[in-house]
C-alpha cells in the first residue's frame, strides 16, 4: 500500500502503540538541531509546530536524532546500532508524541504525504494541548454560547474577548465572572482586547473576578499620543492593563526604548504587547538572521526592565514548551515571515532552557507542598499577622508556582485578591494552570519584577515574599522591600520569609547555611522611613524524606525531552539522618 493510502486509513490512536522492526521513520523536515549548547544539553526546534525539545547529555543521544534526518530509516537497522532497546523505544515515543518524527514508507514522503503526516501528528497532540478561543463581543454573542464553547474544551482554554468599547459589555462580563466564581466555567487565562478603557467600578470588579487582563489596542509607539481615559482607574483597582503597540526599527534605539519604559513605569501598566511585522520592518525583505536577532534582543532589553513583554504575532512561551497550540500555520505565511519565526525559535528556545536547572524543587503543587507543609507554614495559618480579612488584597512577590498564593486564598475570601508576581513567565503560566485546575478564582498570576511592581502606590493591604534566595544574593532585596512598602497602604503589613539554617539533628555542630548574612540583609532592608518592624517569628519543620518519590517531580524541567534522565525513583537520602529547616519571618508595618 502506498504511504498516502495507508495514512488516510490511519488515525492518531492507531499510530500510538509500539513500532515494528519493519517500520520506517524520519524526523519532520522542519526539525532543526540548534547549534547552541546549554549545560551540555542540545535543543531541537520544530518550525512547523513551533515547539522545542531537549536532548540531554549522553553518549549517542544526539547521534540517534541526527540519524533520523533527511531520509526514512528502517527501525530494525536503527535498533541494531544501539544496545538499549528500551531506551530507543522511549526516545521514539517521545519524538512521535510531540510531532517531531513520523512513520513513513521507505521513500521520502511527498509534499502531500508530509502534510497528511502533520495532520495526524497534530491530531495526536491535540489531547495534551490547551487551545485558544477568540470571541467577538460586538457580534452580539450570548453568555450561553460562550459558556457552551468553554465547557466543550478538554483543558481550561485561553479566552480572548474582543470589543471596541468595554462599557458596552458590562452585563456579559459580569455574568461570565459569576459563572467563573461559581465553578461553572474555567479559563486558563482571560484577555479582553479593546480600544476604549472607560468603565465604572462594577465593570472593573467584574474584570478582577474574571481574572482578566485588558489589552488596550492601537497605542502609538513608543508612547501614547494623548492621555488614556480610564487607565488610572483600571490600574488603581488592580486590573492588569497591557498596551498593544507596533514598533518600527526605532526599537533598536536605546533612547526610544527609554521613552517607553519611563512612560510605562509611571503609568503602572502591567506590560506591553508588541506586534513585530517583518514585512513592515523591512519592506524590501532584505533582512537576515542578525537583523531579526537584533530586534528580539531589543524586546528582551525592554522585558528585563519592565517585567512583562509579549510578542503577539510570534509563538508564546507556552506554545514553545508544548503546552498550548499555535494559532498560526507556517504554511499560510510568506517565506520572509517564516524565516523571521524560525529565527525567533532559535533565539527564544535557549532562553527557556536556561530557566531550568537540576536543583531539587518541584513540578506539581503536591510536591511543592511537601517542601513546606501547610500545617507548618506560618502566614497561611496566622493571617492575623498580616491583618488579612475577607476582601483584603495581597501581593505575593516572587510567587513561583503559586504555593503561597493558593494558601493565602482562603484568608482573603472570594471578594479578596492575591496577586502573584513572578519573573519567569513559564512559572507564572504553570501557577495559573494549577490554580485553574483547582478552581481558585481569587488569584491573579502576572509576570513581573520584584524591583518594579506594576501596582500604584498604596493599592494593596499586604505584601509577602517567601524563600527567594536569588533576590538577596543578587542584592535586589532592598529594592524589593522598598517596592513592597510603596504598594502597601498605610497601616498595612509586609512579610519576608527565608530559611536561616538546615540542621542535621544527629550532628548539630554541622548546620547547613545558605546565606550567613540573611538575617542582617532582611533587617537592614526593612530600615525604611515608612516601615516599622513589629515582629520576628522563627518557625520550622522536619525535612521530609524523598525516598519513594519520582525524581522528575523534584526538578525544574519545562521543555519536552528526548528522554528523561530523572525518570527514576529515589531509593535513598543523600543525608540519611533527620533534618530540620528553621525559617525566619520578619513582619513590618507601613506607617
Amino acid at each position: 500500500m502506498k504511504l498516502l493510502e495507508h495514512l488516510k486509513t490511519s488515525s492518531p490512536d492507531s499510530l500510538s502503540g509500539g513500532l515494528p522492526d519493519d517500520a520506517f521513520v524520519m524526523l519532520d523536515p522542519d526539525v532543526e538541531v540548534l547549534g547552541v549548547e546549554i549545560a551540555e544539553h542540545r535543543l531541537l526546534s520544530h518550525r512547523y509546530f513551533e515547539i522545542g525539545m531537549v536532548v540531554p547529555p549522553g553518549d549517542g543521544l544526539l547521534d540517534f536524532v541526527t540519524t533520523l534526518i533527511n531520509e526514512p530509516v528502517n527501525l530494525a537497522v536503527l535498533r541494531a546500532q544501539f544496545d538499549d532497546q528500551h531506551m530507543i523505544d522511549k526516545m521514539l515515543a517521545s519524538l512521535r508524541q510531540h510531532g517531531f518524527m513520523h512513520v513513513t514508507s521507505q521513500t521520502k514522503p511527498s509534499t502531500e504525504e508530509l502534510e497528511h503526516l502533520r495532520r495526524i501528528a497534530e491530531g495526536a497532540r491535540t489531547s495534551i494541548l490547551r487551545r485558544s478561543i477568540v470571541i467577538d463581543l460586538d457580534a452580539e454573542i450570548s453568555i450561553a454560547q460562550i459558556s457552551t464553547r468553554l465547557k466543550d474544551e478538554t483543558h481550561p482554554p485561553e479566552l480572548l474577548l474582543r470589543c471596541a468599547r468595554l462599557a458596552d459589555h458590562m452585563s456579559i462580563l459580569g455574568e461570565l465572572s459569576r459563572l467563573r466564581q461559581n465553578g461553572i466555567v474555567r479559563m486558563h487565562q482571560t484577555v479582553v482586547q479593546t480600544q476604549h478603557l472607560s468603565s465604572d467600578r462594577e465593570l472593573r470588579r467584574s474584570l478582577v473576578r474574571l481574572g482578566a487582563s485588558v489589552y488596550l489596542d492601537r497605542i502609538s509607539w513608543p508612547v501614547p499620543n494623548h492621555p488614556i481615559a480610564g487607565l488610572e482607574e483600571m490600574v488603581r483597582d488592580c486590573v492588569a492593563v497591557h498596551l498593544l503597540m507596533t514598533p518600527d526599527l526605532s526599537i533598536l534605539n536605546e533612547t526610544e526604548r527609554g521613552r517607553v519604559l519611563t512612560w510605562a513605569a509611571s503609568a503602572f501598566i502591567s506590560g506591553l504587547c508588541l506586534r513585530l511585522e517583518p514585512e513592515a520592518l523591512w519592506p524590501a525583505g532584505d533582512a537576515g538572521e542578525d537583523d531579526f536577532v537584533a530586534i528580539f534582543n531589543a524586546v528582551r532589553t525592554i522585558e528585563n526592565a519592565l517585567g512583562d513583554v509579549l510578542i503577539l504575532n510570534l509563538p508564546s512561551d507556552e506554545v514553545l514548551l508544548g503546552n498550548a497550540a499555535s494559532s498560526t500555520s507556517p504554511g499560510r505565511l510568506s517565506d520572509f515571515s517564516n524565516r523571521f519565526r524560525a529565527a525567533y525559535l532559535r533565539w527564544r528556545l535557549p532562553l527557556l532552557k536556561s530557566c531550568e536547572n537540576d536543583n531539587s524543587w518541584s513540578q506539581l503543587p503536591e510536591v511543592e507542598d511537601k517542601l513546606v507543609r501547610a500545617q507548618e507554614d506560618l502566614l497561611p495559618n496566622h493571617p492575623e499577622l498580616l491583618l488579612l480579612k475577607p476582601g483584603s488584597i495581597v501581593v505575593d512577590v516572587c510567587g513561583g508556582l503559586g504555593r503561597v498564593a493558593r494558601r493565602l486564598s482562603p484568608a482573603v475570601g472570594e471578594d479578596g485578591l492575591v496577586i502573584s508576581v513572578e519573573m519567569f513567565r513559564c512559572l507564572s503560566d504553570r501557577a495559573r494552570r494549577f490554580a485553574s485546575e483547582r478552581n481558585f478564582t481569587n488569584l491573579h498570576f502576572r509576570p513581573g519584577l520584584a524591583q518594579r511592581l506594576a501596582l500604584p502606590d498604596a493599592s494593596v493591604d499586604a505584601a509577602v515574599n517567601e524563600w527567594t534566595g536569588g533576590i538577596w544574593e543578587l542584592g535586589l532585596g532592598p529594592s524589593m522591600v522598598k517596592e513592597m512598602a510603596r504598594v502597601v497602604r498605610p497601616g498595612g503589613r509586609i512579610a519576608i520569609t527565608h530559611r536561616l539554617v538546615q540542621l542535621h539533628l544527629a550532628s548539630l555542630w554541622q548546620p547547613w547555611v545558605q546565606y550567613n548574612e540573611i538575617y542582617t540583609w532582611i533587617r537592614e532592608a526593612c530600615v525604611h522611613p515608612d516601615l516599622t518592624i513589629i515582629a520576628e517569628r522563627i518557625w520550622g519543620q522536619i525535612v521530609p524524606s524523598l525516598v519513594g518519590e519520582h525524581a522528575t517531580l523534584w526538578r525544574k524541567q519545562y521543555m519536552p525531552r528526548l528522554i528523561n534522565p530523572y525518570d527514576v525513583i529515589y531509593r535513598y537520602d543523600d543525608s540519611p539522618d533527620t533534618r530540620a529547616d528553621v525559617y525566619l519571618t520578619v513582619i513590618a508595618q507601613r506607617r
